[in-house]
Order: C-alpha cells, then structure tokens, then sequence
C-alpha cells in the first residue's frame, strides 16, 4: 500500500540536476554515512545532556515543547539497522498517539518486533509500514486518521521524479526563502521540501523524514539546520564531518544536521495528521 505511492511517482517526468551556480541552497551530493570521518563518545554526563538540550531549544523552532525536548525519552536503536522502525515509534510516542502501533511497552519490548521482520534493515518508510501493517503492528485508524505517509522523490528514474501534491506557488518560496524564481526553478524541490518541512513544524507536527541512509524524526528547524529527536542513547555523542556542505552532529538522543542537504535528498516522510498541517 505504502511502497505503491511511492512506486507511482515513477510515471512523472523526472527533473534534472541543476549547474550548481544556479542553485546556492542544493547540495549535489552525501556522502554515506559509512563515508564519515567520525568522532564518537559514550559518555556524556547528565549535565552535558542537559545542557546540549536546552540550548537546541533555545535555538530552534520546535514541533514540540521546549520541556519535552529536554526530557526526550527515547527508543534506543542500539547496533540494529532498525532506523526505520524506531523512528516511527519516537514519533508517536512524541505525538502522543502510541496507540497508532500495537506494540505494547515499545520502549523495552520493540526489538521482538523487529526481529518478526527477518530482515537487517529497510531502506524505506514505506517498506517498513507496509510490513508493519501486514505482521498487525499498525492500528486500524493509521492509515485513514492516523499516519500520513507521504513519498517525496521516486526510487527509479535516478530517485529524480518528485511529488507535486504538495507544492505551492512559487511566489510563497520566493519570498519565504529570500531567492528570485530562477533559483526556485533550478532546484524546486528543495524549497518546497523546505516549505513543507517547515509548515509542519510551524503546526507542532514532528515528522520522520529519511534521507542519507538514516530515518529520524524532526522536530526543529532555524535558518540553516534541522533538529531531530534521533534514535540512540542519551549518553553518546557522535560528530560526522564530510569535509563538505554535509555535516551530522548527533549528541544526547537528539541530531543537527543541515537542513539544505536534508531538502535535497529526503525520500519520503511520516507524520501522524492532525488535520492541521500540510497534507499532501
């Protein structure tokens, strides 16, 4: 069901990669996460992550309150490729609406579902949504009042066929992002995946976005970066320098990255609708 809507986005016209002059805010490319020079910790103190929180806080327009960023309780991925799956889980916890998955106690129990998957990781939202349906994880109400899955680009066609549903008139980009239409048009998708984003922010709905090989859920944007409620433990820290314009800073079960990078690659994202936001 989910992996279908994606699928379709294959019979649109793809765009083409712009000339980099014309398109100050794409990134042309991420490297993989395995590609990162990284430098880690596991220790961090209560303070330290008291301190790292407040200030994302303080610095970022949140989808959630100020008090459950600080106090952010997560499911922890640990080693597992599970991303995907844990993601979904941290989203509707932070959403309140855990009845959305039938995986009681997800916090402590979520790894014996996702080891009924028989798989090491999915590459997509979708994939994961359709077989969480399909094993009974997913409540009855998640795919008419409860979840909304919404594909971005396609997996085909070198992932460059996009979904229009939810693009608005150039003139709000325009104006929103302070660049004339011929930056829009070289690269549209990346200012309406910012619109988006940030419209659903700007509606206190946090959203699990995936790109560069990772699914987290956004609660947060400023005027160059991304704040995510992420999905490993609260002690560790981990700063992934490309030695480019893509940079990931996860620290405190929380991650910053940029947020052009993020625009230019998502694949697909998941929200729970509350029939306030953006809909595509």
């Amino acid at each position: 069901m989910y992996a279908a809507l994606r699928l379709a986005l294959e019979d649109s016209k793809p765009l083409r990669a712009p000339r980099q002059r014309d398109a100050p805010h794409f990134v042309s490319m991420i490297i993989p996460f395995e590609g990162f020079r990284r430098n880690c910790r596991d220790d961090l103190t209560a303070s330290e992550i008291a301190e790292f929180r407040s200030a994302c806080a303080a610095d970022f327009t949140l989808a959630i309150g100020a008090d459950e960023l600080i106090n952010y309780k997560n499911v922890d991925q640990g080693c597992d490729g599970a991303c995907t799956f844990v993601a979904l889980l941290n989203l509707v916890s932070l959403m309140g609406r855990s009845d959305l998955f039938l995986v009681k106690n997800a916090r402590m129990r979520w790894r014996a579902s996702w080891r009924s998957f028989g798989v090491e990781k999915f590459e997509d939202l979708a994939d994961c949504l359709d077989l969480s349906a399909s094993k009974g994880y997913l409540s009855p109400s998640a795919s008419t009042t409860g979840l909304k899955y919404v594909p971005i680009r396609s997996a085909g066609q070198r992932e460059m066929c996009f979904n229009v549903t939810f693009w608005v008139p150039e003139d709000v980009l325009t104006a929103r992002y302070n660049v004339n239409s011929n930056v829009v048009r070289a690269t549209p998708w990346v200012y309406q995946n910012a619109h988006f984003v940030e419209s659903l922010i700007d509606a206190h709905q946090a959203v699990v976005i995936n790109f560069a090989e990772h699914s987290r859920t956004c609660v947060g944007y400023n005027e160059e970066s991304l704040l995510f409620c992420d999905n490993w433990t609260a002690s560790y820290e981990e700063i992934c320098d490309t030695g480019g314009s893509y940079n990931d800073h996860f620290k405190a079960a929380l991650s910053v990255c940029s947020k052009w990078a993020a625009y230019s690659w998502m694949r697909e994202v998941v929200y729970v609708d509350n029939g306030v936001g953006a809909a595509a």
